[in-house]
């Protein structure tokens, strides 16, 4: 029995140990068909696929082909009469609870210092992101990546706008995806705002929408950036949201945040509110002084406070934006030579001879230049203080060798110019630009048999001309150097005729759509308002200009206005336009008056005694 049971106890350790190894690799068995089906561990599947790095997850691309777009077909770029807020600066606005300090800015803001911005006491910044012209087609603010990055480096939260003029509900859309795209990557902390001006003008292609179809637009716009998580908000002005004759605002009160633009007296921050019910947000002037803005800017307050958001799409990273040019840096190239003068010349606080005089440089006295501008002036560095002089009465010749130093090149947009000095007309008539491009101003036309003088031809096919003493540009190929023969004194009996200002002569009696504005000079920049023309006044037009300004004689003055604010007959209506915005006015509005230099064809102009 002894025997029996030591058997017995021999063949459970064995059975145990049998069993022990099956479990074994049972385990083991489980485990593999655990890896292979997804994971251990929590790790991921290996495959074979390759892995996108943070790198290339950041490199998707845009659904857009953004464009960017020009004066001529921004909507914004509108000189209407209407009502101007109280003038207020940044710094004295109060901190008061529930009350954010904010402003709307777009390209025609310029070139923004966002840390001064911020340090004046600007919470929030609303930047255009983008805006359907005039001519249907979608573009991106020019400056609106630039203004998006360094805002948000610079502490300011941002919200932005789109500039609507669509005509239907798939346009609205295509705005919105538009905006998608244009923001995704970006932290939109304050709301998405839709902004829908100007269709009171009768020239607008919204003028024919009832009602109805202009809030379904609104309503198209807006629901899709909230579906997409987005903050929205409506803006308006009050004399346009009050009733129903442009909006259904009980579609749109409630459901979005409402934006009203209103310019009282007193204004913010003595009166604590807009005259409107149910607002989100009170844009109180568009006469705001906000330091590292230049010009004046559209100041808000925000009746809410919201916190910094995240990116929607954290996966995207925005490619970082070069910072735009201030005017003065879009004029002058860099220059790094040493110059003196041909006689005695006058240095300025500006590049104009109207400026005040510095001192006056004396032949064989140097001084650094570090700038040539297309403006016919030089810039330079005298005892540490930027002062102007007219590039012509300048030399690089210092010692009177008659050798000149060589200039670092000379590149205008691109353009690479060499020196050559020569008389030329036209072939038959060419245009005169402000740039080497056919993208910038027109300052006037030259005609055949008008002979200007020539200082430089480049690369691409361009000239620099004298043109009223100040540097314009022509295609080479439109200009000759002789007419008919090569008669020197036909060609000295030709330049005293005067170069056409552009304008082709009319004759005729106008009156104003609304309330316009007459200028001294056709630009809503570098100009003055002589009068407001009302509708129902008639005055002379003696020339209508293909940059979309009217010459006209108001009391015996030349003035100018914008054609298409203007008709030959009387309206039927004559109620005058509210303006909200006031944006800035580019190039591409002005013409020649918009640089101001004065050189006569003789040194003694700008020469002292």
């Amino acid at each position: 029995m002894k025997n029996l049971i030591e058997k017995l106890s021999s063949l459970d350790k064995k059975a145990y140990i049998i069993i022990g190894i099956s479990a074994a690799v049972l385990v083991a068995l489980i485990v593999t068909v655990c890896v292979l089906a997804g994971g251990r561990d929590g790790e991921p599947e290996e495959t074979d696929e390759p892995k996108l790095s943070q790198t290339d997850t950041a490199e998707k691309e845009p659904l857009y082909e953004f464009e960017f777009g020009d004066a001529a077909v921004d909507p914004e770029n509108l000189d209407e009469e209407g009502e101007a807020g109280a003038a207020l600066d940044a710094t004295s606005l109060p901190s008061k609870s529930k009350r954010v300090n904010a402003v709307d800015v777009s390209k025609w803001q310029g070139k923004i210092d966002w840390k001064k911005v911020k340090a004046s006491g600007i919470d929030v910044a609303f930047i255009r992101i983008g805006y359907r012209g005039e001519n249907g087609k979608l573009y991106k603010d020019d400056n609106a990546d630039y203004n998006i990055q360094e805002a948000d480096k610079a502490g300011v939260l941002v919200g932005v706008y789109f500039f609507s003029t669509a005509i239907n509900k798939a346009e609205a859309l295509e705005e919105a995806n538009f905006t998608l795209d244009a923001i995704k990557g970006y932290s939109i902390s304050y709301p998405v705002v839709y902004d829908c001006e100007g269709y009171k003008n009768s020239s607008s292609r919204m003028s024919a929408l009832s009602p109805e179809a202009r809030t379904d637009n609104a309503e198209a716009f807006l629901d899709t950036l909230k579906k997409a998580g987005y903050d929205v908000m409506f803006y308006g002005s009050k004399n346009d949201i009050e009733t129903n004759s442009y909006w259904q605002m009980s579609r749109i009160a409630g459901k979005y945040k409402v934006w009203v633009a209103q310019y009282t007296t007193p204004s913010y921050p003595e009166k604590d509110a807009p005259d409107y019910t149910g607002h989100d947000a009170w844009q109180y002037t568009n006469k705001g002084t906000v330091s590292g803005i230049d010009g004046y800017v559209d100041m808000a307050v925000c009746y809410f406070e919201n916190v910094k958001s995240s990116p929607k799409d954290k996966s995207y990273v925005p490619t970082k934006a070069e910072a735009p040019l201030t005017d003065e840096e879009k004029i002058y190239s860099h220059a790094n030579d040493k110059v003196t003068a041909k006689s005695l010349t006058n240095l300025r606080t500006k590049a104009t001879t109207k400026s005040d005089v510095v001192a006056a440089l004396k032949n064989g006295e140097v001084v650094e230049r570090i700038g040539i501008g297309s403006n016919g002036w030089s810039k330079l560095s005298y005892y540490g203080q930027t002062v102007y002089a007219i590039t012509s009465y300048l030399t690089t010749d210092l010692d009177g060798s008659g050798k000149e130093q060589v200039p670092e090149k000379d590149i205008v947009h691109d353009n690479l110019f060499e020196p050559k000095h020569d008389k030329v007309t036209a072939k038959n008539e060419v245009n005169l630009r402000s740039l080497p491009t056919t993208d910038s101003v027109v300052v006037g036309t030259l005609k055949k048999g008008v002979y200007l003088e020539r200082t430089a031809t480049s690369n691409k096919g361009w000239s620099r001309l004298i043109y009223n003493g100040e540097a314009v540009y022509a295609i080479t190929s439109y200009l000759t150097t002789t007419v008919g023969g090569d008669s020197s004194d036909t060609e000295k009996e030709e330049t005293t005729k005067p170069v056409s200002d552009g304008f082709k002569a009319v004759s005729e009696k106008v009156t104003a759509k609304q309330a316009t504005n007459l200028r001294t000079a056709p630009s809503t920049v570098n100009s003055e308002v002589v009068y407001t023309l009302k509708n129902g006044e008639f005055i002379e037009r003696i020339g209508v200009h293909t940059n979309g300004w009217s010459k006209l004689i108001y009391k015996g003055q030349t003035v100018y206005a914008i054609t298409s604010y203007l008709t030959t007959e009387v309206p039927e209506t004559t109620t005058a336009p509210e303006t909200t915005k006031t944006p800035e006015t580019t190039e591409a509005e002005t013409t020649a008056e918009t640089t101001e230099v004065e050189e006569t064809e003789t040194e003694t102009s700008d020469v002292t005694e």
